[in-house]
């Protein structure tokens, strides 16, 4: 109990430092530096941490995947942590051609798939040469020599993620490790090496399965997500549609990688026990010399959603209890209708007292769990306010839907209370500020708030944002967005067959 409580003085002090009085402005001081081939560079310091967090965020994500590639970003957030021409291979000179061959074995099998009537022998015999070819590659490859380069190096939390807007890769190191991670990091953007390329994508194929097709919540998400998009990218998941995940191929991940994580676009967040002017010494003479790619960048133009013209309702079967979804079209981040329907869902689902956990959780008992959400599915382009709820027996998700509408109809009339919304503005401050102690969580958003909003500075604003709001902004913001014609339900329901 001692120990914990020294960790939190020592996670929050900086935190409290910056953060003067509940009136005053929240000061970050973020030195910000373009390197010579555009990277952008973003450091804080805090002197007598002993660690350094990186965080290292393109901005491409899923939504940017060339149509009937679905998942070819994630695919390379998996690449990444393969190696280089020098990391990861014990003669890249022997292994290069080995896997060439392996895509040769792969687009043999889509041509072969892609027929009429396939042949199941030439399959078979694919697949054995595939294989044949893959224990070749192990023989010449070092497993995971990346990520055990970092720990020796006293390394932590070496991670990546990939949303709809970005993809992003995470590290920290003790605080004299900087010049490691430059070295490290320049040869993974220079000269990435896509090893195991099709024995990582039956894994992604399995993680799909895994994380919607094998689960309830997420088959409803993903059912939810496809029908209030009909136009936009965001209607497609995250992690791709299986018949797009199973034929990609290596040449698809570099000419896509090629195209998009381009030093020019990407951003470095750095936060930690360091100096600005060493850390960025060291970047110009490493990272600052990657070249940019020859090819033309991917310019992100894609069609935009149209308004919704009248509710939409969908319905999917799972083995599983019944729960429903409602999304409602509304503006990104960081518009102030955004920032008001942020603090409308904690005034609706945050707490024991928030509007609809109180009346239909507690005093009508009516469901088991309510939550409400934005940003969903992600938040470079207009998205969606999401409500998640399961009905408690011997009501239904159709029933409990109702009792919502009536609720959200008394807000819009009514509006809401000083009090209310006094406690989700302090519940958003508290939050924010939590974000703020851990050298990684800064990074991370310092990071996603250059690469997605292109200004890192949103990680100050949002706090005024939300101090700014008044009891009129949540009303008018709900009478607005939270409509019938904008709305789409999603029901998951147990399959009766």
């Amino acid at each position: 109990m001692i120990f914990r409580a020294i960790v939190l003085v020592l996670c929050l002090w900086p935190a409290m430092a910056f953060a003067q009085d509940a009136s005053s402005a929240f000061n970050l001081p973020v030195v910000e530096k373009v390197l010579q081939n555009g990277l952008t560079v973003l450091v804080v310091e805090r002197p007598g941490v002993p660690v350094v967090s990186f965080a290292f965020l393109q901005p491409v994500g899923a939504q940017d995947a060339p149509k009937g590639k679905t998942g070819l970003p994630h695919m390379l957030e998996h690449m990444m942590f393969k190696g280089t021409q020098t990391i990861g291979t014990k003669s890249y000179a022997k292994e290069k051609p080995i896997l060439d061959a392996m895509d040769r074995v792969a687009l043999a099998q889509n041509a072969e798939k892609a027929k009429d009537n396939p042949d199941p022998a030439k399959l078979r015999a694919l697949g054995l040469e595939m294989r044949k070819l893959q224990d070749e590659q192990h023989q010449v490859g070092v497993n995971n020599e990346l990520s055990n380069i970092y720990t020796l190096n006293g390394g932590q939390s070496l991670n990546a993620w990939t949303s709809q807007d970005c993809t992003a890769y995470t590290v920290t190191l003790p605080a004299d490790k900087v010049a490691v991670y430059a070295q490290i990091e320049k040869d993974r953007i220079s000269h990435p090496v896509f090893r195991e390329f099709y024995t990582e994508r039956d894994v992604v194929a399995q993680e799909r399965r895994w994380r919607t097709e094998s689960s309830p919540e997420g088959k409803l998400y993903e059912t939810l997500q496809s029908a209030a998009y009909s136009a936009a990218p965001y209607r497609d998941p995250s992690i791709g549609w299986m018949s797009d995940i199973q034929k990609l191929t290596r040449m698809d991940a570099e000419s896509f990688y090629n195209q998009t994580y381009r030093p020019d676009r990407g951003v470095l967040a750095v936060v930690g026990g360091v100096k600005a002017a060493d850390v960025l010494a060291i970047f110009e003479k490493t990272l600052g010399t990657v070249p940019n790619p020859k090819v033309a960048p991917l310019k992100p133009d894609w069609t935009k959603e149209p308004p919704q013209d009248g509710e939409r309702v969908v319905r999917t079967t799972f083995d599983s209890d019944p729960m429903a979804m409602m999304a409602w079209h509304k503006p990104n981040f960081p518009k102030p209708d955004s920032v008001a329907l942020d603090v409308l869902c904690s005034i609706l689902t945050s707490g024991n007292t928030s509007r609809l956990v109180k009346d239909l959780i507690f005093t009508r008992k009516m469901a088991h769990s309510v939550s409400a959400s934005t940003g969903f599915p992600g938040d470079r382009d207009p998205d969606l306010l999401v409500l998640q709820y399961e009905p408690a027996p011997p009501y239904s998700s159709e029933q409990v839907g109702e009792a919502i509408d009536a609720d959200l109809a008394d807000l819009k009339a009514k509006g809401v209370s000083e009090d209310e919304l006094n406690r989700a503005k302090r519940g958003a401050e508290s939050s924010f500020l939590w974000g703020k102690t851990s050298t990684m969580g800064l990074a991370e958003d310092l990071a996603y708030n250059q690469a997605v909003h292109g200004d890192w500075s949103y990680s100050v604003k949002y706090l005024d944002m939300v101090r700014a709001l008044t009891a009129s902004d949540i009303q008018q913001a709900a009478q607005k967005y939270l409509v019938d014609k904008n709305r789409t339900i999603a029901y998951l329901e147990r399959d009766s067959q």
